[in-house]
């Protein structure tokens, strides 16, 4: 923290969040926005124009701090214009609990969203494909299907084993801080969902297609014996003690959500996402990159130019290079993150982003 306050030549508020088994979610998130609202009133009290912050943060706190910039970033009020997170958990919904299916076998969400864009998609592409259908063109010939090679190893899987953040310690820990699964799918504790929809979907035992097998009980009494039926599940109940039945996480189809909306006046931070090659979070905050920068480039793009110019490949690649400099991505060896007593490189992170937290304030500011 000390390092970090000399390199960036800010003053540093530190908020020591609630999260355990007796501090659920949303604890976290009510402490962080607490301790902004204190900073807020009680070191930025009388300044006359909107104060700019930076927020920064690894793990559970580079998630928080992902949410708290995505949201509190308002043109012309108080804001954060600068966002500095190391192995952010971006979304709670970790690989190994859904099934590896083909995308073509992908199911489609139970619930509607806010799109249909698909999530993989570009969504400028998707635009100029729609509209080349809409012109009664004739059709492309299909391309003969190559043969497709065997899926890489996510860093979930291939990084599992590190000595650090395993990704069997963040499973069960996610396991015990979260009360519900559908907390999961929160898009303020996983902030990709600002983005995208969950790639999963909780099936609960009532919904049709969940699997769940009848006592025997139950199909030899008569269902017309109500009495009988009603005597039966007392008694099983009774012998089974058994918890109630939870929620199946199933594989479904993701669509990409418009953030932020054109119609509200936010406008998202500068961003410094850094992760090590071997965190099993490497993903995430690669994926978290990208979404960020297809959101600020397609956001400028809508703002700035006229709908005939979205298609134009020339302005389209102007403003992915702008949301580049908006966004920047980085890699270390190791796990990467910035709370290793042992790691000599550590000194050397705290520093960089400091100096670039200083400089995104100085020209927010100017």
């Amino acid at each position: 923290m000390s390092a970090l306050a000399a390199s960036s030549k800010s003053t540093i508020a530190r908020i020591n969040y609630r999260f355990s088994p007796t501090h659920c979610w949303p604890t976290p998130l009510y402490d962080v926005l607490a301790g902004y609202d204190w900073v807020l009133d009680n070191l930025f009290d009388g300044h006359a124009r909107p104060v700019k912050l930076g927020v920064c943060g690894e793990l559970v706190g580079g998630s928080l701090a992902t949410t708290l910039a995505l949201t509190e970033c308002r043109a012309g009020e108080n804001r954060i214009v600068s966002a500095a997170v190391n192995n952010p958990i971006a979304d709670w919904v970790f690989p190994d609990d859904l099934p590896v299916l083909e995308p073509a076998q992908l199911p489609e969400p139970r619930a509607p969203d806010d799109t249909q864009f698909p999530a993989d998609h570009d969504m400028m592409t998707w635009w100029a494909q729609q509209d080349e259908k809409e012109q009664d063109e004739p059709p492309v010939k299909p391309q003969k299907k190559r043969q497709k090679r065997a899926p890489k190893p996510t860093s979930w899987v291939s990084n599992a084993d590190n000595d650090r953040i395993p990704s069997l310690t963040l499973s069960g820990e996610r396991d015990v801080v979260f009360s519900n699964p559908h907390q999961l799918l929160d898009r303020f504790a996983s902030p990709i969902h600002f983005f995208r929809s969950s790639h999963g979907q909780l099936l609960y035992p009532h919904d049709e297609g969940y699997s769940s097998s009848s006592s025997p009980s139950e199909v030899a009494t008569d269902p017309l014996d109500s009495e009988a039926q009603m005597s039966i599940r007392h008694y099983e109940s009774v012998d089974t003690a058994e918890s109630p039945q939870l929620p199946v996480l199933s594989r479904c189809r993701a669509y990409a959500r418009i953030y932020p909306d054109s119609a509200t006046s936010i406008s998202l931070p500068q961003w410094h996402i850094t992760s090590g090659l071997r965190s099993p979070l490497l993903d995430q905050a690669s994926e978290l990159t990208k979404m960020l920068k297809r959101s600020i480039a397609r956001h400028a793009l809508r703002t700035r130019t006229a709908r005939v110019m979205w298609q134009d490949p020339v302005e389209k690649a102007k403003y992915e290079a702008w949301a580049a400099l908006r966004v920047r991505y980085n890699t270390v060896e190791g796990v990467g993150l910035w709370t290793l007593p042992d790691d000599s490189a550590w000194r050397a992170q705290a520093d960089h982003v400091g100096q670039w937290i200083n400089h995104t304030l100085k020209s927010e500011f100017s």
